[in-house]
């Protein structure tokens, strides 16, 4: 979504709230916007009950009109609220602690990058456990705060430098985009569940990676119960949506996965799916100087010129870990490998790690020191 945003490219988001719609999202960017410009009564209305701070809405309108007429910005009224007319007086100390919260947040303000700025807001003010309530939709929103995070932390390696005014602007070129026509032409995004029963000229599969196509959920189970087989386990179950994923396509068909992937807040290294080594490499072909796509139907050969693409031989994978063994990993810490099984490859590890749990990893490519 950011990325289409970005190129100004229109798209429909099918079954879902586009991103910067998400009411977590528009939370911490509010937040974001009230530390730049204390005088922002909208965003101020928003963050005030994020958490809840038993501040009700006659306060909020209360210290908004009085900020328009004595032109004073939200902040500095709420170091003495008591000269508002018409505030509720049980209103007064929750919005003192609130301006202390707020203070603290723009004394480093000038000081810290945007996604540092960021990691700050949901520190003090306790969004993350505001957020977890033990649902997959808890789950979801603190995924999305990370996701937003992320592309803070893409905004902060630009060069030269820029600062939180930066990023607030280019937050609402973004979102802007979403006034886009949705009836009109544009990308569709949706997920694979959602796939069956339709058919799109192109299609692009994204993210064809170990955790997240098979989901991290069908690599736990196939780690925990190696000897599980059969077509109601998890990992058939992924198989399926990607065969449904892949025959959406009536004309081409691209097929991606990255090198690193920033995901739960960090930065991590990716590995290719199972499914695509389980594609024959006869139906592979590629346009000339790019990576190996699916190859155009018939009546496509004219716009590219096809090559087949052939594996090189490779050497026979070693052995370098046992069962029992301890190992670290830059991003997931220090572990014990479970099981150590070669393949024609490589060398396939469960490895459980001490912080995050069971994970299966290349031996071949995992940054992994014993």
């Amino acid at each position: 979504e950011d990325v289409l945003a970005r190129r100004r490219i229109p798209y429909r988001l099918v079954g879902g709230v586009r991103f910067w719609e998400r009411r977590e999202v528009k939370d911490v960017v509010a937040y974001l916007r009230f530390c730049f410009n204390p005088k922002d009564s909208i965003s101020f209305g928003r963050i005030v009950s994020v958490p809840s701070r038993k501040i009700g809405s006659v306060t909020v309108d209360a210290l908004s009109a009085f900020s328009r007429e004595s032109d004073s910005d939200l902040l500095t009224l709420l170091a003495d609220p008591a000269r508002v007319p018409g505030l509720p007086r049980p209103a007064i100390e929750p919005l003192k602690k609130f301006r202390v919260q707020l203070e603290s947040l723009r004394s480093v303000m000038g000081v810290l990058r945007p996604s540092e700025l960021l990691d700050h807001v949901v520190e003090v003010m306790g969004l993350r456990q505001h957020y977890i309530d033990g649902t997959p939709q808890g789950e979801a929103r603190i995924e999305n705060i990370n996701e937003l995070r992320g592309l803070a932390e893409s905004f902060d390696d630009r060069e030269p430098a820029q600062g939180l005014e930066d990023f607030l602007a280019e937050v609402a070129l973004v979102s802007d985009v979403d006034a886009y026509d949705e009836n009109g032409e544009g990308v569709t995004l949706i997920t694979l569940h959602m796939v069956k029963g339709l058919e799109f000229p192109v299609v692009f599969m994204v993210g064809m990676e170990e955790g997240l196509l098979p989901h991290q959920r069908a690599l736990d189970e196939h780690a925990e119960n190696p000897s599980l087989a059969g077509a109601a386990t998890e990992m058939a179950e992924e198989r399926r949506l990607c065969y449904v994923g892949m025959t959406r396509a009536k004309d081409r068909l691209y097929l991606s996965c990255a090198f690193r992937r920033h995901l739960y807040g960090r930065s991590q290294p990716a590995f290719p799916s199972r499914f695509l080594t389980e594609i024959p490499q006869s139906m592979l072909a590629a346009p000339r100087g790019s990576a190996p796509v699916a190859p155009p139907r018939q009546g496509y050969k004219e716009r590219y010129q096809e090559r087949q693409v052939q594996a090189a031989p490779a050497a026979p994978p070693v052995q370098r870990f046992a069962s029992g063994d301890r190992v670290s990993h830059p991003a997931f810490g220090a572990g014990t490998v479970v099981k150590s099984t070669l393949t024609r490859t490589d060398e396939e590890l469960v490895i459980k790690f001490d912080k995050v749990g069971l994970k299966i990893l290349s031996g071949m490519l995992a940054p992994l020191t014993k």
